[in-house]
C-alpha cells in the first residue's frame, strides 16, 4: 500500500507541476477566461486518469504525508468532459478576458443537464419546447450554438450563464454539426434571436450551408447569424461577408468574453429592433387592410346612399310636380290656374322683350253660361267647362303655349312668339272645334248649342310698356265680340294688321 501511495503521489506531483507550468505559460501573461477554463478541464481529466490507474490508493492519497497538492487547485467534480476533447494549439487567449466571479456552475445540477447536451459524443441536443408566443412575448432569448467542439459549447455556456438582456436570460440550445443545427433551426427558427455558428464542422463549408438554409429555404431574415471559425483560411472573412447574408464574422482565437458579450448585446438589440419593426409593419398592414376594408364599405355605403338619394330625389321631384300641379292647375278643368298664368305671362314678357319677339293672348268666354247652369244644373255646367277646356288645350298644342282658367267660365290662351295672324287662325279653329262638339244649350240666344266669344290681342313686349296692357287689350276685344253678337272673335286694337 505504501508503495502504491508513493507512486500515486509521484504521478500527482508531476501532474501538478505540469499544471503550474501550463498556468505560468498561459495565465501569467494573459489571464483570460478560455485559458483558465481549459487548464481546469485538463487537470480534472488528468486527475480522473490517475485515480483510475490507482483505484486502491486515491481514496487515501489526500491523507498521505508525501503527497503535495497546491492549495490553489480546485477540482470541480460535477463538470462532465468529453473524452475526445482536444485543446487547440492555435487557440490564443486575449489578455482582456476576466472570469466573472459570480459564474459558478450549480453543483446540484448534473453536468449534462447544466450544459444542455448528451449525444453520440456523450452529449445530446438540448430539448426545448417551441414557443407559440410572438418573438417579443417570451421570457427567454433563444440562442443556438452550432459547433463541433464541445469545449466551445461549454465555454460559451459558462460565459453567458448569468447574462440578462432587458430582464430576460438566454436559453442556449446546442448542436454539434451542420445537419443537427438545421434540424434545431427548423424547429425553433421563428423564435431564435441569434446563432453562433462554426464554419468548419463535418465539412469545410458546413456552417455556410446552414446560412444558405436559414436565409434561402426558411426565408428567415430576422435571426442574427454570427460566424465563428478557428480556421480562417478555410473561409476567408472578406469572401464570406460578401457572399453570405451574415451579421458578424469572428475568429475563435480572438474571441474574449468581453467581445462575446459585446457581440451578444449587438445581436440581441438588432434582433429586437428588427422584430419590433416587423411587428409595427404587421400592425400597419393590419391597419391598412382595415382601412381598405372600411374604404370598400364606405364606397358601398356611398353607392347605396347615392341610390337612396337618387330615389329620394326622384320621389321629391314627383312630389314637387304634384305640388306644382296642385298649386298651378285648376282642380276642375286640369288646365293652368290663374296663378300659373300670371307667373308664366311675366316670365315670357321679360324673355320676349329681350328677344323682340311677339306675344299674343286670347280670352275666351262661354256664351250665356249662367243660363246653362240654371237649365242643366251645376254638375252639367262643370262638365261643360271641362270639355271646353280640353277643346282649347287641343288647339294650343305647342309646348310653350299655355291654356289657363282665368276665372268662372273665362279661359285664356297665351301664345309666345306668335304674331296676330297666328293668333287669329287659332281663334277660328277654336270656334269651329266647339261647334263640332255640339253641346246642347237650350237657353242660348245665339245657337242651340254651346258657343263662345274670343278677344285677341298681341304686341312685342317693351320694358316701358306695362305687362297688364296685353290683358286689357284682349279683354276689350272680348267685350267687342260680345257686343257684335257673340260666337265670334274680335281683335284689339281694331286697326291691327
Amino acid at each position: 500500500m505504501r508503495e502504491s501511495n508513493l507512486k500515486f503521489c509521484s504521478h500527482w506531483n508531476r501532474v501538478d507541476a505540469l499544471r503550474k507550468n501550463l498556468a505560468a505559460d498561459i495565465l501569467a501573461p494573459q489571464k483570460t477566461f478560455f485559458a483558465d477554463f481549459l487548464c481546469r478541464q485538463f487537470l480534472i481529466r488528468t486527475f480522473e486518469i490517475v485515480t483510475m490507474a490507482y483505484p486502491s490508493t486515491h481514496a487515501d492519497a489526500s491523507r498521505d504525508e508525501d503527497m503535495v497538492i497546491d492549495e490553489d487547485m480546485v477540482i470541480d467534480e460535477d463538470v462532465a468532459i468529453d473524452e475526445d476533447m482536444v485543446i487547440s494549439e492555435d487557440m490564443v487567449i486575449d489578455e482582456d478576458m476576466v472570469i466573472d466571479e459570480d459564474m459558478v456552475i450549480d453543483e446540484d445540477i448534473e453536468p449534462a443537464e447544466a450544459l444542455g447536451f448528451v449525444n453520440s459524443r456523450g452529449i445530446a441536443p438540448h430539448s426545448v419546447q417551441a414557443s407559440s408566443q410572438h418573438p417579443l412575448n417570451f421570457d427567454r432569448w433563444k440562442v443556438v450554438i452550432i459547433d463541433d467542439e464541445p469545449a466551445v459549447h461549454q465555454a460559451t455556456q459558462l460565459a453567458l450563464r448569468n447574462f440578462m438582456f432587458e430582464g430576460k436570460p438566454l436559453e442556449l440550445i446546442s448542436a454539434y454539426s451542420g445537419e443537427e443545427g438545421k434540424a434545431l433551426i427548423t424547429r425553433f427558427h421563428s423564435d431564435i434571436a441569434f446563432i453562433l455558428l462554426d464554419v468548419v464542422m463535418e465539412s469545410e463549408d458546413a456552417g455556410l450551408k446552414v446560412v444558405r438554409y436559414v436565409r434561402d429555404e426558411l426565408h428567415n431574415h430576422q435571426v442574427r447569424i454570427i460566424l465563428r471559425t478557428g480556421q480562417p483560411g478555410e473561409a476567408p472573412e472578406e469572401s464570406v461577408i460578401l457572399d453570405y447574408d451574415i451579421n458578424d464574422y469572428q475568429l475563435k482565437v480572438e474571441l474574449t468574453r468581453q467581445r462575446l458579450l459585446t457581440t451578444v448585446l449587438s445581436a440581441l438589440r438588432s434582433f429586437r429592433d428588427i422584430v419590433t419593426i416587423e411587428q409595427q409593419r404587421g400592425e400597419i398592414a393590419a391597419v391598412l387592410e382595415r382601412m381598405s376594408y372600411l374604404q370598400e364599405q364606405l364606397k358601398e355605403y356611398s353607392y347605396s346612399l347615392e341610390i337612396k338619394v337618387s330615389q329620394r330625389t326622384a320621389d321629391l321631384e314627383r312630389a314637387n310636380r304634384k305640388l306644382h300641379r296642385l298649386a298651378h292647375l285648376d282642380g276642375l278643368t286640369q288646365v293652368a290656374n290663374r296663378r300659373w298664368f300670371d307667373e308664366y305671362l311675366q316670365e315670357q314678357w321679360h324673355r320676349l322683350a329681350q328677344d323682340s319677339q311677339p306675344l299674343s293672348l286670347l280670352i275666351a268666354d262661354v256664351d250665356y253660361f249662367k243660363g246653362y247652369n240654371d237649365r242643366y244644373g251645376h254638375q252639367a255646367g262643370d262638365e261643360c267647362l271641362k270639355q271646353f277646356a280640353q277643346v282649347l288645350k287641343a288647339i294650343a298644342a305647342r309646348p310653350e303655349d299655355l291654356v289657363a282658367r282665368y276665372g268662372g267660365e273665362e279661359f285664356v290662351i297665351l301664345l309666345p312668339k306668335t304674331p296676330l295672324e297666328g293668333a287669329c287662325r287659332l281663334a277660328e279653329k277654336s270656334l269651329a272645334a266647339l261647334r263640332q262638339l255640339c253641346l246642347p244649350h237650350a237657353t242660348s240666344e245665339v245657337a242651340d248649342r254651346v258657343t263662345m266669344s274670343l278677344g285677341v290681342s298681341w304686341l312685342i313686349p317693351q320694358p316701358e310698356v306695362p305687362l297688364k296692357s296685353l290683358v286689357e287689350m284682349a279683354d276689350r276685344a272680348l267685350y267687342r265680340a260680345k257686343q257684335q253678337g257673340r260666337d265670334r272673335y274680335c281683335v284689339y286694337p281694331a286697326d291691327s294688321p
